[in-house]
Parts: structure tokens; sequence; C-alpha cells
């Protein structure tokens, strides 16, 4: 799933934490006239923009990118311009419907037109990769308009490095969890170092605060507005994700090494939400995630099936899908050890969506509290289902409701899960699932 990518947005939230950290006293004001005119704004950009070069030990970055001044409706043409230009609307189709398969959003969720919505009200600053100016809301305090500069300015340092447009390009598509970490680091960098700035002259250091758990709870608590209200609540985890656990990542390789250190991220970056929610699976003893495949599954469907979406799912969509049904504790504890996984989303005019995921666990004693669990999410996801499973020799529970079939099985390491699969090709789609086994896995229909 990766629509979070279209472009790094500093949502209205971080001004709003910082204008509030200003606000109370916990930081100090930047030194600069309290005005709100571009001109004053652009005059501060060349030296903050050399402020944020030496801190993070980067050569002088030269002329700093113009500031612009937009009002909301200019944001959202520029929004519905980058989301055409990256994604084409069966792309989004396809997005939006295998977030319906998981449970995420409701069934008449409207995914784009939410998404335009949502930048219209809360980009309150972004800095635009492709045209290299950095925007500012025409509705924004001086205290935030001068917050959000900084945070900006770190943007547009990191796509001298590496060509932010690249680094989260959507294409090609199947890495969703990949570029959810990427958007993390992206974020996660831009938070820290705008405080570190704010943090230093009174004698405060980022990588010395002991708990980052206020500053996290301040910016999910500044996810106000009517558009944000009626979000799904996968919705808004998504957009606070690479905020919030970005900061805590870059806050633990600060821990370890210096700013100096941090372009090498770039070059090497974390590849899964595994890696920003545990950062020793990447500092210490790293862990990227396993290549998992599925088979080409058109063979074994019935004529008139399409492909709509191909993808991870990941650790962290992981914890969010289960969620919903067990609750978030359990969720979390449930999706740790997630080695890597591999989902498609089918659909036929008759019927749909069809959902086949596999995913590889790091014990077998993980993979069954997983595949256990997932069973009861299953007939709490279809109550049709509640009480009908088969159960066959092994860790394997299947159902059938009408034309449908439904399947959680462990073999090993890996898990398989078929949901609302066409009753004559279930057994099919399942063998393709362990084609390496020395043995084939008898029939449980």
């Amino acid at each position: 799933m990766t629509l979070r990518a279209i472009l790094p947005v500093m949502p209205k939230r971080l001004a709003r934490l910082v204008a509030l950290l200003l606000a109370v006293g916990l930081l100090p004001a930047p030194a600069a006239a309290q005005q709100s005119s571009l001109a004053s704004l652009q005059a501060l950009v060349a030296p903050f923009y050399a402020q944020l070069a030496a801190l993070r030990g980067l050569p002088a970055p030269g002329s700093p990118p113009p500031v612009v001044i937009r009002s909301r409706s200019e944001t959202r043409r520029y929004v519905e311009q980058e989301l055409n230009r990256k994604y084409p609307p069966a792309d989004v189709e396809a997005e939006q419907k295998a977030m319906i398969a998981w449970g995420l959003v409701p069934a008449d969720f409207d995914l784009r037109g939410f998404y335009l919505d949502l930048m219209e009200e809360q980009a309150a600053a972004y800095y635009d990769p492709v045209g290299k100016v950095m925007v500012l809301a025409d509705w924004l305090t001086p205290e935030q308009q001068q917050s959000a500069l900084l945070h900006e300015l770190v943007h547009a340092l990191q796509d001298r490095e590496i060509s932010l447009d690249r680094f989260v390009a959507p294409s090609p598509r199947g890495r969703g969890d990949q570029l959810l970490a990427r958007e993390a680091l992206i974020e996660g960098e831009a938070v820290a170092v705008s405080l570190e700035v704010i943090l230093k002259p009174q004698g405060l250091d980022f990588q010395k605060l002991p708990d980052l758990s206020s500053l996290q709870q301040l910016i999910a608590a500044q996810s106000i507005g009517p558009v944000v209200d009626r979000a799904p609540k996968y919705i808004k985890d998504l957009l606070l994700f690479p905020y919030t656990h970005g900061l805590a990542f870059v806050h633990q390789f600060r821990q370890r090494r210096p700013w100096s250190a941090m372009s090498a991220l770039y070059r090497d970056p974390p590849r899964s939400t595994t890696q920003i929610l545990h950062p020793d699976k990447f500092f210490d003893q790293r862990q990227d995630p396993l290549a998992i495949t599925l088979a080409d599954l058109s063979g074994a469907l019935p004529s008139g099936w399409r492909l709509l979406d191909d993808d991870e799912l990941g650790e962290w969509a992981l914890s969010e899908v289960l969620e919903r049904h067990v609750g978030e504790a359990t969720a979390r504890r449930l999706a740790t050890g997630w080695r890597g996984d591999r989902y498609q989303v089918w659909e036929a005019a008759s019927a749909g969506p069809l959902l086949v995921y596999r995913v590889a666990w790091e014990t077998e004693a993980i993979a069954e509290a997983f595949a256990q669990a997932y069973a009861g999410v299953m007939e709490k996801k279809y109550p049709t289902l509640a009480g009908k499973a088969s159960r066959s020799p092994g860790s394997a529970w299947a159902w059938q409701d009408g034309p449908q079939r439904f399947l959680v099985e462990r073999r090993g390491l890996e898990v398989v899960v078929l949901e609302r699969v066409p009753a004559n090709a279930a057994e099919r789609i399942r063998q393709s699932f362990w084609p390496s086994r020395s043995t084939e896995p008898a029939p449980i229909y």
C-alpha cells in the first residue's frame, strides 16, 4: 500500500506542535522578527539552510530554494496534479480495494477524494522536489511558518543528496512496506533535525532526550479538523507513522551515530517497517525482510478474474489489520517476528474481492501463534463462518460459505491465508503455495 508516499508533506499537526511548544516556553522562539511577509520569511532561509547543513555535517549547500505562499485551493490543485502524475486512476482504485479487502476502511470509502480533502485541510507546508520550491500555507501563524520553514529546509537538503522524487517513487509497485519505511526515515529526520536546531540555544540535545513519548503524543494530538475527524483509524495511523515512529527511529540512530552519518542511511535505508519499529533489527543485528513470492493464479481461477493489487503488507500494516479484531497490544505482539510477506487482491464482476496472503515468521512458534489468532480473526471478519471451521492434521483451518472458501494454514515458518476464494479453485490455489515441499499437502476441503 503505497499512496502515502506521494510527496513529503508536513501536516498541520507539526506546525501546531512547535507553535505549542513555543507558546508554553518549552522551546525558544527563533531569533527573527515575528512577521509573516514573504520577504521576512525569505530572509530566514539562507541562515537556516546553512545552520541545518552544518548540523548535519554537510558541505556548504549553496543557495536555498525559494519560498512560495499558497492558499488551500492552490495546494489542492498541486496535490491533485502530483496524484495524477504518480498514480494512474487504476492504481488508486487498486489501493482502495486492497484496503477494503483487508478490512482497513469501509466498503464505500473514496480514497482519492478523501486524500485530496485531507491534504487541502492539513497540508501546512511542503517541499516540492520537482519545482524545487518550499511552499507555506497562507493560513499559518508567523511562528508556525518559521517552524515549518525549518522542517521543509531539511527536506530540501535531503533532496540535494538523494532526489526525494526518486527515493519515494511508487513505481515499480509492490513495495509498499519499504516505501513507508523510507517515508519514516525522511520525516523522522526532518522532525528531529528541526527540533535539534530549536533545542540547542537552550543547551538541550535531541540525542539526550530520555523519552519521546510526550512529543509523539503531542504530534498525534494535533491531528484535528473535520476531514481528519472522519478518517478511518487506519488512515489516521498511516499519516502519523512517518512522523511518530520515524522520529523514534532517528532518535535511536542518534544514540549510536553522529548526525554526519545520516547520509549513509539514504544510501542503504531501512527496508521494512519492522526495522523502523525495532531499530535494533537495522542498527545492531540487521534483519532485512525475506523476499516472498506468489505463484501466478490466473490459471487456477475461473475466467473473468483480474488481479487488482500485488504488494507487501509489512509488520506495521499487519498489526493494523489484526488490531481491529484483537486489540492494539495483542496485535503488536502477534505481528512481532514478521520476516516478509506478499498479498494479492483479485476481483471478478460476479464476486470479489478475493484475497491471498503468504507471510514468513522468525520461528515456528510465532508462526503458529499467528495462524491460530488469524483463524479467530477470520470468524470475526466474516461472522457467517463462526464455529464452522474444519481442521486437518497440523495447523490448518478451512471454511466454506456458499460458493466461497476460506483458509488459514501453517507449514513450518510460513502461513497462508485465503479469503473468498471460488470453491472450484480453492484447492489448486492452496497447492500452489507449497511447491517446494517433498510431499504435496493433503486436501482439507
